[in-house]
Formats: C-alpha cells, structure tokens, sequence
C-alpha cells in the first residue's frame, strides 16, 4: 500500500514531519518498509515539443528532432516510434541526471554524437523516468501540457512530497486505504476525520429514478452479499485533470482515462474496489433496461478479461454478466466486452462486497493478482459500498461531465446484525498489566469508530447490567474486531505500547533479569553453525543399551517406560547424532556435520544429576558438492574434527586445550584422544568403530566428539582482547629438525608455550618429511618461528639469542636434532 504525504494530509490534520510520521505508523502496528523523497528526483526535466521528426541520415531505426524546451530550439536523436511532430514529451537537459532506479546506478545526460549527429539531451520514457514498467516509447504528455514547465510541476510534485510504502497486514482490510491509514491518525491525535462531503449539483440529476432506466439480479447472495449500481449518462471520456492523474501517478498507478481513474482514485481513498461499465454494451432484459445478472459461472464457460487473456471459468466462480453473455470475474476483473472507451457515453458504477474466499480462489486459479482481488479477498467494508460508488458519480461528474440518474439499485437481501462486543475494563488491565482509567479506555475506542451502547448484559442472567464494563458497537470497516481481547489490543495500541511495563508473567518462578548461562550457549551455537555444522536436537529418553554403551556409569532408568527405546535418561549425547546421521544417510544425505548442545543425566542420591555437555559428528566429503577443487571427493577425517574443535576453542575462550591420544581406545572407538585442559580431561574424540557404524547402517567413516560443556563454562576466558595492528616489523626464523616418530605437533607446542621465548609471536608448521636420508623411526619436520616487539625493531641478536635458546630447549626435552644444509 503507498501513501504520499501531502496526500494523507487532506482527510486528517497532524504536524508531523515525514519521519515522525513512519515512526508513529509503525507504532501503531503498521510496518513502513520504505520512505522516498518525491520533487528533487525530476531535476533538469522540462516539458518539450517536438517541432520535426525526420529520418536520422546513418541509422534506419532513429529520428532526428528538433524540440522546443521553452528557451529555445534543440536537436535531438531518438529511437523511439510512437511520436510524431506536435507531441510533447518529457525532455531531460544536459548536465541533468536521470531519476535513479533500485539496482541501476544514476546516468547524467551529456551532449554526444550519437551515429554521427550531436544530440542536446534526451526525450524520455515512463520507465527511463521511473514512473511505470513501461519502456516501449516515449511518454507522449497532454495536449494542454505547457511547453517549457517543469516536469515535477506537471505532475503535481513541484513543493516535494514522500512516498510512504506500507506492509498491511491480512487481518486489517481497512488499512488498504488513504481513510483507514487517516482515521488510525485521528484516533491518535484526538483530530476528526475528515472525510469527502457528497454534494450533487440538482443540475447534474435530472434523469428518472435508476430503478427505471437499469435493473440488478443477483443469483449466488451467498458469494455476492451485497451489490449496488449507479449511472450516468452523458459522460466525455478523457484524459484525467492533472490533479488526479498526478495523485495516482503519484503512488505508481498509471493513468488511464478519467472515467477509470476516478474508479482507482476512490479505492485508494476510501478501500472500495469499483467497476465501470459501458452501459451500452450491457444486453438489455426483455422490459428493455440493461440488467446486471451475478450468477456462478457455467463449467467450461469462456471469458476474454481487458488485459486480452481468454480464461476458462468453472462453477465456483462468480460471474458479472447481463442476460446473454459475461462481463466481469467479479472481485478481480473486467472484460473487454464492456470496457470505458473513448466513444462511451453511459457509465453503470458497481460497487458490491464479495465472499473473500470466492475470490481469493478464483484469482488465484486464473492467475489473476489485482487492486481489486487484493482488497476484496482481505475482506471489504459492506456498509461503504453505497458511499463509495455516490463518491465514484461526484468524482465521474467533476471530470467527465454527464447526468446521475436519482437514487441507487442497492441488492442488499440480508443485511448482517451489527457486531457488539462487552469490554471488561478490570479484565483490560489485568490483560495489559497497567492501570487505564475506565473512561480513558472508552474514549480510545470511541476515536476508532466503535459506538457505545449502556447496559450490557448480565452473563447471570440478572439483566441488570454488568459493572464495570462497556457494550460496544463494532463498525463494518472493522472487520478485525471479534472479541474482547480484540479491543484490549486496540486500547494497547492507542494507549502507547511504550507505555505498558514489561513484567513477567504472574506465576513466574526463577526468572532473573540476566541469565549469564543461556548467552553462553547461545554464543556457542552461534560459533558452530559458523563453522558450518547443523544443529540437532535428539530425545532425551533412550534405551538402557544406548545408555551403557556411551555412559560411564549406571543409567538412569524410567519407573515405567513407554518402550524399550525409551526406557533411560541419556548419559551422552551421542546415540541422538548417531541417530541423526543414520536419518539422514538412509534420505541420501551422505554429507553430514552436527553438533548437539543438550543436558545428559547421571544417578545421584534423589534426583538424577544433570550437566550440560556438547557432542559433534561429521561424515561424508570435507568440502560441499559444489566445490571445483582437485579434493572435491575428500573425504573427511579426524583432523577435520580436530581442526573444529581448535576453532571453536579458539574463539570461545578456551585457548590451552591439548589432544593427547589414547594408546589404548574404548571399544566404540578405533582411534581417539583426550581433550586436556591444564591436568583436567575435558572430553574426546575419536573415529566411530566399523561394527558399531554398521548397526547403524552408517557406510562411511563417522567421527565424534564429546566434551564436558559445563567444565568448559566454569573455565573459559570470557574477556575480549583488541590488538592494535603492529606498528613494527617482524622477524622470522626457519628450522628443520629431526624428531622421534612418536612425537606429536601438540609436543611440540607444549615445549614452545613452556619455554616462553621471548617476544615470539606465533609457530607454524610447514612441512613433514619421512623416507630418504631421514633416518629410521624418525621424521623430518620444520617450522617458522615468528618474532616481533611491540615497541621497536627487535635486533638480529635479540632475535638469534632467543631462537636458539628455544630449539636448544626442544632438542633437550623431545630428543630434536637440527637438520645441517
């Protein structure tokens, strides 16, 4: 839905500038989604007129024009075909730059030769100008359009505007217009509503009664509840005054004639969707009058809309149609067999309320999306259709001329009973959790448009009344309004949502203002699903094996379980990622990483302990299908794992956990380590044994880690260190050694971290050798130390001292001798 400023300004009164004016949208339950500046955009653009058009001399498809600008004469190149001399046409200047269109950036007009012939500017189109989709041709302006004008003063936009762009909820109908958006201000404000008075000229009615001159016969008063139909003859199809095309090209509606503008322009102001036909196109009945038939489609019945597209309908649509043939899909749109054109004379105004479901199936089966269908399917007011189309006949009588035949055939069987709703003011706000004083919620509902009636009902049955509550009387427009608690939402809205304390809900336990634990976790899921894995949420109820299997301790079993299946707490998180994993490979989902953040559970004297762990497994190829890579088919292994575990480790705070492995591995593990922390274990990992991945029907290598989350908590650095960028440089030194085969990288780094060299900045190894002149039971490996001092240029001596004093320290405690040459 799109507003304009100026616009909104005429049915309600309020001081606002633009951006209070989204800002006080939005509180009220509106969501503006976009705010655009109108009158600058149109900088440099003028109103031209084409004096000649002549073949350009080098091209067959370009012209070559000379324009009048209003200060002189120009010459032009363009390779548009629906001109000719005498239109006038928007034409931008030299040096002026184009209005700039989301995705393309701005383009500044400069003279050029364009095939050999200098041009001074540009003749323009509805698209290059942003105004529609339209980018077939110029966009050939009125006749009466002055030579010379500004083009922004031409559509109205000389003072400046804002477009507002509005995201209307389904359930608020009544928002999809200028006087709904209006009348949430005047509620707002305490301002009234201003809305359009209806005055006919007596010169302008002196045709007989319409019940004489046109008739209405509606057949399905389940799909059409309500149908009304005005006329008037003698109408002069036209182009639209600029004020109301300027107000719907404004908003992005392209203007067509005066007749159908007017139709558009009412359902923007007001939310009514309206017809015109030509009444002369409309079969008579056998008295002679055109009668308007609101039937249900025949199967299989075939109907040309006014986009040119034939349709086949079906016996759930509903038709518009006279006593021979079909002229509209109703609520979504005409047919070309009864459109306005330029030779009508006699216009027969609808304007009915429709079953919203009926045309919300209807449009979407023919693949129909309009002003209309939008409107109607959401739920149009009943009570303004006879409003709205009197509105449409002043409009039609203002710009197009004509005689308004007295009265209106207004199809209205059964009328629904008004809707009334009590409001218990003690129940608001116990609702709401603050005091509004009675009276106060009264008066914001009355500014809403809903009537207060005395004397509710007793729900005793006493009839005397309810204390303490208002009847209220619900509006037509207010579709919305069911129940109590729909006004106790309205009275939040107007009242101040701001205004209303945020408190915890009554019977609320254990609730803290921060609870430091759950942002830990949430930063911890936050870093894993940044390292690419899934999350998973398995049961916390397993079977006693699964529970033994993965458990170091007795499990906790069930008083009385369900299942088997289902007969234990866990111990581990593992049997629900095993699960997973076999969930996913039998969808063929070979490509699995996930981690699980959960509590597991351990016996304890009266309740079961419970602790929080973390558990991580992957399988399937290292890098995602599309990968180009030459290891596009890498598989993974347990250095992905440990490589995971670092990371995350890393930015969780936990730098100083070492992989120690197992010389020994459990029995569900053929390959594992410890997770050590200081002298702590803080969990393991490993690779899945082959006879456990196939009892669950797992193919390839399966790799798991599980980790004490809890332990992990207490002992992390939370604190958050910024480094400057280095102000000096660094220095680095290359070693190779050769170490006993049994020596790990993490050895390595334990020694380097114990040694504490000074002013060393980081350690990486680069390169791993066995075979050659390596000698047996030893590998040759080598690394970059890197130093740097954060005050100066550390000195080829300061740096040689500490590096050798460093590989003199590995050498003595991991056996490591320098490799010469």
């Amino acid at each position: 839905m799109k507003i304009t400023y100026h616009w909104l300004k005429e049915y309600v009164d309020f001081r606002w500038p633009p951006e209070e004016l989204a800002e006080r949208l939005t509180m009220l339950g509106l969501e503006v989604e976009g705010v655009e500046k109108r009158g600058g955009e149109f900088e440099g653009i003028v109103v031209a007129q084409v004096l000649t058009r002549d073949k350009h001399p080098n091209a067959d498809k370009l012209s070559l024009c000379r324009v009048n600008d209003g200060a002189g004469q120009r010459q032009i190149v363009c390779g548009a075909q629906n001109f000719k001399a005498g239109d006038k046409v928007p034409l931008i200047l030299p040096g002026a730059t184009l209005p700039a269109r989301p995705g393309e950036a701005p383009f500044t007009i400069k003279v050029g030769r364009i095939r050999g012939v200098e041009s001074h500017g540009m003749l323009c189109s509805p698209r290059e100008l942003g105004l529609s989709e339209d980018a077939q041709g110029l966009l050939v302006l009125r006749e009466d359009a002055r030579v010379g004008q500004p083009f922004a003063e031409y559509l109205g936009r000389a003072g400046g505007d804002v477009l507002f762009d509005l995201e209307i909820t389904p359930n608020r109908p009544d928002l999809n217009s200028l006087v709904g958006i209006a009348r949430e201000i005047a509620a707002l404000t305490g301002n009234p509503l201003k809305l359009p008075r209806l005055l006919i000229p007596p010169a302008a009615m002196r045709l007989p009664p319409i019940g004489d001159l046109v008739a209405v016969r509606v057949e399905d008063a389940d799909l059409c509840p309500r149908y009304t139909a005005r006329l008037v003859r003698g109408v002069t199809i036209g182009p639209s005054p600029d004020w109301l095309r300027a107000r719907l090209e404004g908003i992005g509606l392209r203007s067509i004639n005066n007749v159908v503008d007017v139709t558009n322009y009412v359902m923007m102001e007001i939310g009514q969707p309206l017809h015109a036909f030509d009444c002369a196109r409309i079969a008579p009945a056998t008295d002679g009058k055109p009668t308007v038939v609101v039937r249900r489609a025949r199967d299989g019945e075939r109907f040309v809309t006014l986009d040119g597209q034939e349709h086949v309908l079906s016996g759930d649509m509903l038709l518009i149609a006279d006593e021979r043939q079909g002229i509209a899909v109703a609520g979504v749109m005409g047919g070309q067999n009864s459109e306005i054109h330029d030779r009508t004379a006699d216009v027969l105004i609808e304007s009915a309320h429709f079953h919203p479901p009926s045309i919300r199936r209807t449009s979407k089966r023919l693949g129909l999306r309009t002003d209309a269908s939008y409107r109607f399917e959401r739920g149009s007011d009943i009570g303004i259709t006879d409003w709205a189309g009197l509105r449409c006949a002043q409009l039609i009588l203002e710009t197009a001329g004509g005689q308004l035949a007295e009265g209106v055939v207004d199809a209205f069987p059964h009328p629904p009973p008004p809707r009334e709703i009590v409001l218990r003011h003690a129940r608001a706000n116990a609702v709401l959790g603050v005091d509004i004083p009675d009276a106060t919620q009264v008066e914001l509902l009355q500014h809403l448009g809903l009537e207060v009636f005395p004397d509710p009902p007793d729900p005793s049955g006493g009839g005397a009344g309810m204390p303490g509550a208002t009847r209220f009387r619900v509006p037509t427009f207010r579709v919305d309004l069911k129940r109590e608690v729909d006004l106790i939402e309205e009275v939040e809205r107007l009242y101040g949502l701001e205004k209303v304390p945020a408190t915890f809900p009554r019977g609320a336990v254990g609730f803290n203002a921060f609870d430091a634990v759950h942002d830990q976790i949430a930063e911890a899921r936050r870093l894993l699903a940044g390292l690419g894995l899934n999350e998973a949420q398995g049961q916390t109820l397993v079977s006693e094996t699964a529970a033994r299997l993965w458990g170091r301790a007795e499990p906790v079993r069930l008083a009385n379980p369900l299942s088997a299946d289902m007969s234990a707490l866990r111990s581990s998180l593992l049997p629900g990622l095993l699960d997973t994993l076999r969930h996913n490979l039998t969808r063929q989902q070979e490509d699995v990483a996930v981690f699980e953040l959960g509590r597991v559970f351990s016996p304890s004297e009266g309740s079961p302990r419970e602790g929080w762990r973390l558990a991580i497994a992957l399988t399937g190829r290292r890098h995602a299908p599309f990968w180009s890579g030459a290891d596009r088919d890498a598989r993974c292994d347990i250095y992905d794992m440990k490589g995971v575990l670092e990371e995350f480790f890393e930015h969780y705070g936990a730098r100083g956990v070492g992989f120690v492995r197992e010389t020994e591995s459990p029995a569900t593990l053929v390959e594992s380590a410890v997770l050590r922390w200081g002298k702590t274990d803080l969990g393991w990992l490993g690779q899945l044994a082959p006879a456990l991945a196939r009892q669950h029907d797992l193919r390839a290598p399966v790799f798991l880690a599980e980790l004490d989350f809890d332990l992990l908590l207490s002992r992390r650095n939370t604190a958050r260190v910024s480094k400057l960028l280095p102000a000096f440089p660094a220095v680095r030194r290359d070693v190779a050694m050769f170490l006993p085969e049994a020596v790990t990288h993490e050895a390595v780094l334990r020694v380097v971290r114990e040694a504490r060299p000074a002013n060393l900045e980081t350690v990486a190894l680069f390169d791993v050798f066995r075979g050659g002149n390596v000698p047996q039971g030893r590998k040759s490996v080598a690394y970059a130390f890197t130093y740097r001092h954060a005050e100066r240029t550390l000195t080829d001596a300061e740096v040689n001292a500490a590096h050798e004093a460093l590989v003199a320290v590995i050498g003595q405690t991991l056996g490591a001798t320098v490799r010469e040459g």
